[in-house]
């Protein structure tokens, strides 16, 4: 469930609870982009009740593709098709109707679409640094639309060449230097993320308001290098400034997940999920600790809930299944599950469990999957 920086939101579902059976991610059929074929599921022991399909119900129907902002600048194009700025203009029009697609192929046509002004801003004026930040935002998009590790870091490292090309031409977005440190951690470029981070921060007065931006960025870096206390102590030490404290307290919840710090995670992501009604993904990190503290009763429903408000099925998710798999003697199917989590643990702030995942296999006799981007069409290079 790549997490990137950058995720897709949707809203909840109730649906009955039940044990669900081990699924696929779902491979949505995109021309330019194809996806990876997964592995064959293993067969559940209950298959009586259907996994829950994602399906969000206050999306609006109106095409907006037909919106004016994209009317209007398809006439101007259509006058003057020369004029870089008209498909950016119209590819950021796109972009403003992206909340209100409602499935996962609509919003990888919808993303494909922008690329393609995008890169058509690029070819004809190459020198707009601005034209690059929302190009990277984009392939940041992208990247939030996969859950396996080749993909997203695919997408990541694209967005990293924007990034800089961004920063070198001058654009209007916020903090651009900070951005490229976060496309280093989404790239698993952990040491130099880290090492550009503490140079930022040693250029700032300790009370400096920004100064908390670079410290839960420092965060991200050290989780990626498997150093998870140096990660929360750098995001306790964020919270100084109370600019993002929501994204600040999903990081320090995951933290202390992945620290086996259950009973401290356990209330800010209750906290989170009362709140947001749009992240499955939080379900799956609490079905995580209620596995580990002895809930193992409520640890399906809890999965069952959050596969129903959300595309991701990689990452937690497999990774919980693979869990009670193995407590119930399927070591098959637990074999296939953790390849599928290993390869599915895209942020990379996750590092430090998707090694744990790689030595249970080791321990089991298997090995990882062994994959390539889908991608078959590279995307636009920079000139």
């Amino acid at each position: 469930m790549n997490t990137k920086i950058f995720s897709i939101a949707a809203i909840a579902m109730i649906l009955a609870a039940c044990a669900p059976a081990p699924t696929p991610m779902p491979a949505p059929t995109v021309t330019r982009f194809p996806t990876i074929t997964p592995f064959p599921t293993p067969t559940p022991i209950n298959t009586a009740t259907a996994i829950p399909t994602f399906t969000p119900v206050v999306f609006s129907s109106t095409d907006l593709l037909h919106s004016a902002g994209f009317t209007y600048w398809t006439q101007i194009i259509a006058q003057d098709p020369q004029n870089a700025d008209s498909y950016y203009q119209r590819a950021l029009a796109m972009n403003q109707s992206n909340k209100a697609v409602g499935s996962l192929d609509a919003y990888i046509a919808r993303l494909n679409l922008i690329l393609q002004d995008i890169d058509t801003a690029i070819s004809l004026r190459s020198d707009i640094g601005d034209y690059y930040s929302f190009r990277q935002d984009t392939y940041d998009r992208f990247a939030g639309t996969t859950d396996y590790i080749v993909d997203s870091q695919y997408w990541s490292k694209l967005a990293l060449a924007d990034a800089n090309m961004a920063y070198k031409l001058g654009t209007k977005s916020e903090y651009p230097d900070r951005s490229i440190i976060n496309e280093l951690i989404a790239s698993n470029q952990c040491q130099k993320a880290l090492s550009n981070d503490q140079e930022l921060i040693t250029q700032l007065p300790p009370t400096d308001n920004s100064l908390g931006g670079l410290l839960h960025i420092r965060s991200r870096a050290y989780a990626c290098l498997g150093r998870l206390n140096d990660a929360l102590q750098s995001l306790n030490d964020s919270m100084f400034n109370n600019v993002n404290m929501e994204y600040k307290n999903e990081l320090k919840a995951q933290y202390l997940i992945l620290l086996g710090r259950y009973d401290e995670a356990l209330p800010i992501l209750d906290e989170r999920i009362c709140k947001c009604q749009l992240s499955g993904w939080h379900h799956y990190l609490r079905a995580d600790i209620y596995y580990n503290t002895g809930k193992k009763n409520l640890v399906q429903d809890e999965l069952f809930t959050g596969m129903a408000k959300t595309w991701g099925r990689g990452g937690m998710l497999p990774y919980v299944e693979a869990q009670l798999a193995l407590d119930e003697g399927r070591t098959d199917d637990a074999i296939q599950l953790l390849k599928l989590a290993e390869a599915t643990f895209s942020d990379p702030i996750y590092n430090s469990l998707r090694w744990k995942v790689q030595n249970q296999l080791k321990t089991l006799g298997a090995h990882p999957l062994v994959l390539t981007p889908s991608i078959l069409s590279p995307a636009t290079p920079n000139p």
